[in-house]
Order: structure tokens, then C-alpha cells, then sequence
């Protein structure tokens, strides 16, 4: 049974059925729930992300305190920021957090910590494979970062690395040149000489 289907009249014992101040209750009481369960429909926002306007978006991202949230962003960015929200928030200042972040705003890159790199305590590198992140993008990304990441923790780069396939032709010359000079007693020779293959 489904809350805007039900009727109080059908959830009346069969005596108090015929009470007819019981009956307007049980009516008044439906217009009530009807009214508020249409008012509760409006209210499920998480399971219609997909299908809010950007308006309500960054509103909704406001409500929620996102931080790393921006509002220049395009309309699919955003939903994922949203939907994303409350695992970064219990993650927050782990590699996961900057790592899910990494991955809303370049669609590509991971994290490689200071051990892994031989690197100082604390530090760590990011790599992501995304030719498309310009310097502006780049300093909103470092902005974000700062409210991800964990407050001890510093950054030592951002490495793009770019793939691709291009013809190479290689080839190889060889060219022998001899020079010799004999000297015997009187007589002097010179020879000169060269090879080619």
C-alpha cells in the first residue's frame, strides 16, 4: 500500500465505520496526507540528480557545503561532484578524496606518494594523462585541492603525460677512409686508400 493511494477510511475497524465524526476525521486526514506527500515528492532530490537543472545544482551544492565545487563547470561535472559529495566528505584528506576529485575535474589521474618516488615524508605527485588541462584549469584545480587534500600533506607536481604513435624511418651509412704511410730506408711510399661497402 502506497501512502498517496491510502485512504483512513480503509484503516477504520469495521464499528467505526459508521460514526459519521469519525469519517470526517478519516477524510480530513487524507486531504492532509495527500498534501503532504505531494509536498514530500518534491523534496526526494538525490534520486533526480540526472535531472535537475544547473540552478538548482548549485544551490544544492551550496546546501550541501561542497567546497571543491564549481560553478563553471559543465552540468555533468557537477552531478557528479553532488553525487560524490558525501564519500569525499568521509574521506576528506585521504589519497582516495584528492583521487576522486582528480578524477571529476580531468576525467583521468592518480596519485603517487613520496615512497613510492623516493620522495619526502608527506609529499606526493600527480599524473594524469589529460592534454586538455590549461594553466587556468590548472590553478582552479590547486584551489580545489587545498580544501581535498590533507592540511600536511604538500604537493610536489602535476605531471601530464601525453601518448601517441608517430612514424619513425631509421637508417644506417657506412664509409671506411684509410690513410697510410710506410717509410723504408731511402724509399718513401705513401698510400692512400678508401673502401666503400
Amino acid at each position: 500500500m502506497k501512502l498517496g493511494d491510502m485512504t483512513f477510511r480503509d484503516l477504520l475497524p469495521s464499528f467505526m465505520r459508521e460514526d459519521g465524526a469519525i469519517l470526517g476525521l478519516s477524510f480530513a486526514t487524507d486531504a492532509v496526507v495527500q498534501k503532504l506527500h505531494a509536498f514530500a515528492r518534491l523534496l526526494t532530490t538525490w534520486d533526480k540528480i540526472d535531472e535537475l537543472p544547473e540552478g538548482e545544482l548549485d544551490r544544492l551544492a551550496e546546501e550541501l557545503h561542497i567546497t571543491w565545487y564549481l560553478k563553471s563547470e559543465p552540468i555533468d561535472v557537477k552531478r557528479n561532484l553532488i553525487k560524490n559529495s558525501d564519500q569525499v566528505y568521509q574521506k576528506l584528506g585521504t589519497k582516495w578524496a584528492v583521487e576522486n576529485v582528480i578524477h571529476t575535474y580531468f576525467g583521468d589521474g592518480y596519485i603517487q606518494e613520496w615512497f613510492q618516488y623516493e620522495g619526502e615524508p608527506g609529499h606526493f605527485r600527480i599524473f594524469s594523462a589529460n592534454p586538455s588541462i590549461t594553466d587556468e584549469r590548472l590553478m582552479q584545480f590547486l584551489e580545489i585541492l587545498q580544501k581535498v587534500k590533507r592540511g600536511s600533506s604538500h604537493l610536489d607536481g602535476i605531471f601530464i603525460t601525453l601518448t601517441g604513435r608517430m612514424q619513425l624511418h631509421t637508417g644506417v651509412g657506412y664509409h671506411e677512409v684509410s690513410f697510410e704511410t710506410i717509410r723504408i730506408g731511402s724509399n718513401f711510399k705513401e698510400k692512400k686508400g678508401e673502401q666503400q661497402p
